[in-house]
């Protein structure tokens, strides 16, 4: 049995407040990477597909973690984290962050200059609209769509003229310089038979250098410090169930919810004014130095949370329950890593894509097999004898992965010429976008939020169409502080009705809000696939208002009737956020094939929406045959 330690009714611990500030920078840093990779991108070179590694490393981190613990939990017969108690784990937790944060620094400064000269054969390689930069950021060489097309670059300002007007490079390129007034440059077409020409001239002429960091190492980091948030999330759930009156938990866990969905849409702005400052428009060259800031500030409050959590006296569980072994489960978790594996190998061999695509259809076989194989012989599988967890487990997968697709892909997108604008958006521009789509997300889940607060029918539907405009005018009123111009966003507001019909087609059910959103993802995806200009841009955000409600429901449906076996099948969803690490290298990489491109690339979120859709209606069918209410299942929020 689990005894929970009494605690007043209307009292909750004041250490929750700071376990609530470890929510927000969980959603805080997760959305900015999203304006991380397309800066990444551009100042490392990087193809489509590389730039998304960011998200590989950082999702990848929460299924190691999260194995590791379950793993070593199977080899001992005992649940670790129970043992160890919560709030242990979480200074665990929080240290290791602080270890991944205080690595990212020296990663960062690590860089080596090389004579442009050096470069030529990089550049020959480059995949369509990847590009290198000068060390003084004067110069960029961009490929282009047109086959052995390149684009030199020179930033508009007091060194241009002796770029614009030397002879060799104006005979080298085709038809001259051209000013682009409004991304600050000017621009001039080349041939690739004429890149060592442009090469040495920049070379012998003005002695420019390349500034090569190290991608690597800063994966490492941002590994490190994700693996710290595995064990922070895995604890921090039933942890703020403790920290007060365990009636009231729900309550707590949403406002936590509330508080990481904040994180996730202030955290792009706010990068964004790391790197870029307040600048308004325009192509800006910045040092990514400058993203020190932000980890010197993890550190330190990373290190003040650890403190309080060691020193203040806090509730903890005493569970007595045995740890449920369950070998053949085991047996399809490790081919699931082995899996994972084979896409390291394929990284390791730049042979990235169809690597990672062998082992999403490996992993997806494996889960289909033990639901086979479970159902024949339900002996030594445990949670996953269910099919509903197996289908939830993909689920979770998927739902991970378009979510973290849709927006780390957006900043490629938006900066593509003839998308939203005619040449598209400077790096320094997306912030606006990126930050919608992450702030969509807090407005589905501050709705959703509304049914666990005991108010009566009425008062629920007014809520249901006051509350998501509320979270909305957050996210304008965040983009105004900062100097964004918010008139752009004002029709997104079409996009939050249609959502507040959704809440209310759906019925506070999980299998029919589900279905529901689903079915809503996929017609905004194929809109945004069929147009261009903000239509386009806002369908394609507008998945952020669609996946907002699909973790608890997911969850909820998935984990029914699970009954002793509830934690571990809740443990085996959580391992699937690994979907966030594999999904979208695969969504860029098709993004890097010339035929296809970053705009048709965006096939992939649709083909996830629709097994979402898939899921619910399917869930439905096998719950009601066990004789499970599923429309009255509910879950915390993710």
């Amino acid at each position: 049995m689990t005894q929970q330690p009494k605690q007043s009714a209307q009292s909750t611990h004041p250490s929750f407040f700071v376990l609530i500030l470890v929510f927000f920078f969980w959603g805080f840093l997760a959305a900015s990477n999203s304006i991380f990779i397309p800066f990444c991108k551009s100042h490392f070179n990087l193809t489509q597909l590389e730039s998304q590694l960011i998200d590989f490393s950082f999702y990848s981190a929460y299924f190691i973690g999260s194995l590791i613990l379950y793993l070593a939990s199977t080899a001992r017969k005992v649940d670790i984290l129970n043992k160890i108690g919560y709030k242990k784990g979480i200074i665990y937790g929080l240290l290791i962050s602080v270890l991944g944060s205080a690595i990212m620094i020296p990663c960062v400064n690590k860089e080596k200059i090389v004579p442009i000269k050096e470069t030529i054969a990089d550049i020959s390689g480059f995949q369509v609209e990847q590009q290198l930069q000068t060390s003084d950021r004067q110069v960029k060489i961009r490929r282009e769509k047109d086959p052995d097309t390149y684009s030199l670059l020179i930033s508009n300002n007091d060194a241009a003229e002796k770029y614009t007007t030397n002879p060799q490079l104006i005979s080298a390129v085709s038809g001259g310089f051209t000013k682009d007034e409004e991304h600050h440059q000017y621009a001039a077409i080349f041939t690739k038979a004429n890149l060592e020409k442009v090469v040495t001239v920049l070379d012998t002429d003005y002695k420019q250098t390349v500034t090569f960091g190290y991608f690597a190492l800063i994966l490492m980091a941002l590994f490190i410090v994700a693996l710290g948030f595995s064990l922070q999330q895995t604890a921090a759930n039933p942890f703020a169930i403790l920290l007060g009156d365990p009636a009231k938990g729900a309550h707590r866990l949403n406002l936590a919810g509330g508080i990481n969905s904040f994180g996730t849409t202030i955290g792009p702005i706010i990068v964004s004014m790391l790197l870029f400052g307040n600048i308004k428009g325009g192509d800006v060259s910045t040092d990514i130095s400058k993203i020190n800031t932000l980890y010197f500030l993890l550190i330190a409050l990373f290190l003040i949370a650890a403190a309080i959590f060691a020193f203040v006296k806090m509730p903890e569980s005493q569970d007595t329950e045995a740890f449920e072994s369950s070998p053949k489960a085991t047996k399809s978790l490790l081919g699931i890593t082995f899996m994972f594996i084979l896409i390291l190998m394929g990284l390791v061999l730049k042979f990235e894509l169809p690597m990672f695509i062998a082992g999403i259809v490996g992993i997806v076989g494996i889960l289909f097999y033990s639901k086979m194989a479970s159902a024949g012989n339900s002996d030594g599988w445990g949670a996953m004898k269910y099919p509903q967890l197996i289908l939830g487990m993909l689920a979770i997968f998927i739902y991970v992965g378009v979510e973290v697709s849709v927006a780390s892909n957006l900043g490629a997108l938006l900066k593509h010429p003839g998308f939203l604008t005619a040449k598209g958006l400077a790096e320094s521009e997306l912030d606006p976008y990126v930050s919608l789509f992450w702030g969509s997300m807090m407005i589905g889940r501050w709705t959703g939020a509304i049914s666990v607060f005991n108010v009566s029918k009425s008062v629920r539907n007014i809520l249901c169409v006051v509350v998501p405009f509320v979270a909305y005018g957050v996210i304008l009123g965040a983009n105004s502080i900062k100097g964004n111009d918010i008139t752009v966003l004002y029709p997104y507001a079409i996009c939050i009705v249609v959502q507040i019909i959704g809440f209310f087609a759906g019925q506070d059910k999980p299998a029919k809000t589900l279905m529901i959103f689903g079915l809503l993802g996929v017609g905004s995806i194929l809109i945004g696939l069929f147009s261009t200009g903000q239509l386009a841009a806002f369908a394609f955000i507008s998945g952020g208002l669609f996946c907002s409600v699909m973790w608890p429901s997911i969850f909820a449906l998935s984990i029914a009737g699970l009954g002793k076996y509830t934690g571990q099948g809740s443990a085996f969803l959580i391992m699937m956020i690994l979907g966030g690490s594999l999904i979208p290298p695969v969504q860029g990489g098709l993004a890097d094939i010339p035929s296809i491109g970053i705009h048709a690339s965006y096939v992939i979120p649709a083909l996830c929406f629709a097994y979402l859709a898939f899921f619910a209606f399917r869930v439905k069918t096998i719950l009601k045959s066990q004789g499970i209410d599923y429309e009255s299942a509910v879950s915390g929020g993710h």
